[in-house]
């Protein structure tokens, strides 16, 4: 098992999508072309996690704070995604060439805690990345991680994206950059 953690710069429903009671992550730490560095959606396998902190965005929770944490229970190419009835409320974006469907991939998860604009504090564990690109969590780090959520929370969605309209009578989100 590997542990993935990674900063969602803007946090819009999409990738991750947390909707109809699977997380999917399809899109967003995809890499462009072959000559890219290998990225989280095309390395994580089923048993992993994947864990994605604030950022400094105002799109987004902040830093030190967590966004969702996924086990990836399936993956799939986005060719397989694209065409998989189970997703088809997702609407997810149509891969376009050979390169986006075949070595492209979306990340699946019924084994989910997603808070968008409700970021749970997670300074105290060492699971935290807060630059561009993904970093491994150490396993040993990890467990104290998993443990505090598996008692503290449900699985499933806990709050609505950053980047949504929260308080319509502000027309402002909830979230806010740490900076």
């Amino acid at each position: 098992m590997r542990i993935y953690s990674y900063v969602v710069d803007h946090d819009e429903g999409r990738r991750p999508d947390p909707y109809f009671k699977v997380c999917t992550l399809c899109g967003c730490k995809c890499r462009s072309s072959r000559e890219k560095p290998r990225n989280v959606e095309e390395l994580a396998e089923k048993g992993d996690w994947v864990i994605a902190t604030g950022g400094a965005s105002k799109r987004s929770a902040g830093r030190g704070k967590l966004i969702y944490a996924m086990r990836v229970d399936e993956k799939l190419t986005r060719e397989k995604y694209y065409k998989d009835p189970r997703f088809a409320k997702k609407k997810p974006e149509r891969p376009v060439v050979d390169f986006e469907k075949r070595e492209q991939f979306a990340l699946v998860s019924r084994h989910f805690y997603y808070f968008g604009a409700e970021a749970k504090d997670i300074r105290g564990f060492k699971v935290e990345k807060n630059c561009r690109g993904f970093h491994y969590v150490d396993p040993a780090d990890f467990r104290p991680f998993l443990e505090w959520l598996e008692k503290e929370y449900k699985l499933g969605k806990h709050g609505e994206p950053c980047g949504k309209v929260v308080d319509e009578s502000r027309g402002k989100t909830r979230c806010r950059s740490s900076c």
